[in-house]
């Protein structure tokens, strides 16, 4: 007759069992977020993406780049780096929207000057969005980061761009039917929080006597001493009193923005699309005339992480912000325009930024 054990060892030998089994459960699921994050680390690397050009902007520290450069310089001359969807750090689980890693402030520090700031009407203040996905962040957010950069780093200036993202959000927005604008101009005149930055910092065109002989503000490109301690708005909502800054669709601006990939072996069309437009800003006379802007991100059938470093599962197809980095590094001198990123990296950014050395006084 088989003796069985008694009660108490058979109980230890169960518990035994069930530790071996949570334990190899653990190491089975630890295996199966390494295996799906892929195989990199380190600075370079965010979610499973390796890029030499992408995502350590934190290692990059440009807090007042522009004050070498002399101000009768046109801002339409400059190499300027900045961001597309700027507040999107706030949104690291929404893999479709998220564009940034690393927040404003860090962004300012770094050097880059360009910033893609989009918002909704929600109630009465001005929610920051990408599409459908709220970032978690209000304008006033933004623009106390930027005032604060601004009053530390008087020497730089910032281009912000201010897009009308959708419809107002809510039924108290909705039913006081009021607009993006009116919004906008509260935290211009009345907000006590942000009104007095933007008396300060806001960017206008002095006023000649003759003001007949001044272009429209919506038609005018600053030096780069006009817009120290400035922020010039790029101005992509609807307005009865402005334009409040350089229209978004001003003949100024001259805009690549191929941001629809159907897939990701699509993305060579979109880097011959950034590569006419840098060649583009080289070439073009220095003559004040217009504003070169590219896009290096893309969505739609590309995630924006995968456009800016290439797909984790096809390393033949390479990113974005790696085939600028080079060009930038290796190729023909002369201007970028503004170049905006999504996951911008340190070496990238310091390498548009470098292109501007030919224009120290």
């Amino acid at each position: 007759m088989k003796l069985l054990p008694p009660p108490s060892s058979r109980r230890r030998s169960m518990t035994s069992v069930a530790f071996v089994s949570c334990i190899t459960l653990l190491a089975m699921l630890l295996l199966l977020a390494l295996f799906s994050l892929g195989a990199c680390s380190g600075s370079h690397c965010y979610k499973g993406y390796d890029s030499e050009y992408s995502f350590d902007v934190d290692a990059a520290h440009n807090p007042s780049w522009m004050s070498t450069i002399p101000d009768n310089v046109n801002l339409s001359s400059l190499s300027i780096p900045g961001t597309h969807d700027t507040m999107t750090y706030g949104m690291p689980d929404n893999i479709w929207l998220q564009c940034q890693n690393h927040n404003l402030s860090t962004q300012l520090r770094a050097g880059l000057r360009y910033f893609d700031i989009r918002g909704r009407l929600v109630n009465d203040t001005i929610g920051i969005y990408h599409s459908i996905g709220y970032t978690g962040y209000t304008f006033t957010d933004v623009v106390r980061d930027m005032f604060g950069f601004l009053e530390e780093n008087p020497s730089e200036a910032i281009i912000m761009r201010l897009k009308e993202e959708g419809k107002p959000v809510g039924d108290v927005a909705r039913d006081r039917n009021r607009t993006f604008e009116e919004v906008f101009n509260d935290f211009r005149h009345t907000n006590p929080e942000t009104s007095p930055g933007f008396e300060k910092h806001l960017f206008q065109p002095e006023t000649p006597s003759d003001s007949s002989s001044l272009p429209a503000q919506s038609n005018f490109l600053p030096t780069l001493g006009a817009m120290r301690g400035k922020i010039l708005l790029l101005q992509n909502f609807s307005s009865e009193e402005g334009p409040y800054g350089l229209s978004w669709d001003s003949p100024l601006m001259e805009l690549e923005d191929l941001w629809v990939i159907p897939s990701a072996g699509h993305l060579g069309e979109k880097w011959d699309a950034i590569e006419g437009a840098l060649d583009l800003a080289r070439e073009s006379p220095d003559d004040n005339s217009a504003l070169y802007v590219a896009h290096l991100s893309a969505a739609v059938g590309v995630l924006p992480i995968e456009a800016a470093a290439g797909p984790r599962t096809r390393k033949e197809i390479r990113g974005m912000n790696d085939r600028t980095g080079e060009w930038v590094e290796e190729g023909p001198g002369g201007r970028t325009g503004v170049v905006i990123i999504d996951f911008p990296g340190s070496k990238l950014v310091n390498a548009v930024i470098r292109r501007n050395d030919g224009l120290k006084s």
